[in-house]
């Protein structure tokens, strides 16, 4: 189950979960038991980088213990749902029901070498066969760790001092105090324990950043999606108003000031339009037109006919009323408002359809109906029709 650890928390002499975990001056990290026989048999060096290291130079590493008793891990059996926690990893997997194919008393799906540390769980022979091949360093570490506990066995070793020296703080009492290498010993202990820590931190701190750019990137999108809805619905509310007016459409034609200045300069091809609209949640649909007459003088005021959702079950051609209304927006007195019958012979009044080619034509209908002297220019600029740059113009289409 060596893939299950965090290599922060792996002990590099049993490849097993660091227990009772013992720093080195030279900033490494081994089980108490492992770190102590490895020093009595082997040498007096770090087994990771072969600095010189004698038993005086470790002292237990109590932040990382409290970080691995709060590890947990999920069992990998498959039907296992047990989350157990991390050092109780090697118990759990020996007694887990779900270790399939029970052969001799040994599951098919665990190392030979299991009964002297190895908890890798393999699903065929195949993978068993890759595993031993791949394993041997780790196989043959694990069998000279268990050679070495069996002659501890054997020699009677006593090695109940491990809970004494779990509450050795970074001060040992056996020292002389007064001795300038029992300082500096302490001094760089307390030093590679800051240091430890201050590592840890930075990387919670990366942890947290992380997270905060996560949540950052999280919100904008959600912000995102909201101003989206938030556009769409404003389309989908206008876009339901339009079938809803029943024929009465405001038209409050914005930056007239520019829109005047345009239509001047090129009175044939400057023509503003206002959205289609129905004349009932069922009825024609038509659209309003301003632009200004070829003299430059007047303001022009149209409706077009448009082809709607419902113009099959309509009668054609259209037959109503239609008011045009320029609204003062402090006097109503001065509104200026004209009407006007619509004519059964006038192509503006007939249904948009599609053309004998079977192409459809424009949705709107190019013949327009209404004022091309609607009302001078002047007369808008100088009798106060105009408020924030904005002139509003009121049109009704009833059906008769």
């Amino acid at each position: 189950m060596l893939s299950v650890i965090n290599p922060r928390f792996e002990c590099s002499i049993c490849l097993n979960c660091l227990k009772d975990p013992m720093l080195t001056r030279c900033g490494h990290r081994f089980c108490y038991e492992c770190i102590h026989e490895w020093l009595k048999r082997q040498s007096q060096s770090c087994p990771i980088d072969s600095l010189p290291l004698s038993i005086d130079g470790l002292f237990p590493d109590n932040y990382t213990k409290r970080e691995i008793y709060e590890q947990t891990v999920t069992c990998l059996n498959n039907g296992c749902d047990a989350v157990v926690p991390l050092l109780e990893v090697d118990e759990h997997y020996t007694s887990c029901k779900f270790n399939k194919n029970p052969i001799n008393g040994i599951s098919d799906n665990i190392c030979p070498f299991h009964l002297i540390g190895c908890k890798d769980i393999v699903k065929n022979k195949n993978e068993l066969l890759n595993h031993l091949v791949m394993g041997v360093h780790r196989h043959v570490t694990l069998l000279s760790k268990s050679h070495i506990d069996l002659m501890n066995k054997i020699q009677n070793k006593d090695n109940a001092h491990s809970k004494a020296l779990e509450a050795t703080q970074l001060w040992d009492a056996n020292k002389d105090p007064n001795s300038e290498k029992a300082l500096m010993s302490n001094l760089y202990e307390r030093i590679v324990v800051l240091e430890q820590i201050n590592i840890e931190k930075d990387k919670d701190i990366e942890r947290l950043n992380q997270n905060n750019a996560m949540k950052d990137k999280d919100i904008e999108q959600l912000s995102q999606t909201v101003n989206n809805l938030i556009i769409e619905l404003g389309q989908t509310q206008n876009a339901i108003s339009l079938v809803t007016c029943n024929g009465v459409y405001v038209w409050r034609f914005e930056n007239f000031t520019e829109s005047l200045k345009l239509m001047k300069e090129k009175p044939l091809q400057t023509r503003y339009y206002t959205p289609g609209f129905y004349t009932s949640s069922a009825g024609y649909k038509v659209c309003g037109r301003i632009n200004i007459s070829t003299d430059n003088r007047n303001l022009s005021l149209f409706i077009h006919m448009m082809r709607g959702d419902y113009d099959d079950t309509l009668i054609w051609p259209f037959s109503g009323q239609i008011t045009l209304s320029l609204i003062h927006p402090t006097n109503p007195i001065q509104n200026t408002c004209l009407k006007m019958q619509s004519s059964p012979e006038s192509e503006a009044f007939r249904r948009c359809s599609f053309g004998n080619n079977g192409i459809e034509v424009p949705p709107i209908n190019p013949r327009a109906f209404g004022y091309t002297e609607f009302i001078t220019v002047d007369e808008v600029l100088q009798n106060g029709y105009i408020k924030n740059d904005t002139i509003v113009i009121k049109i009704i289409v009833e059906c008769i």
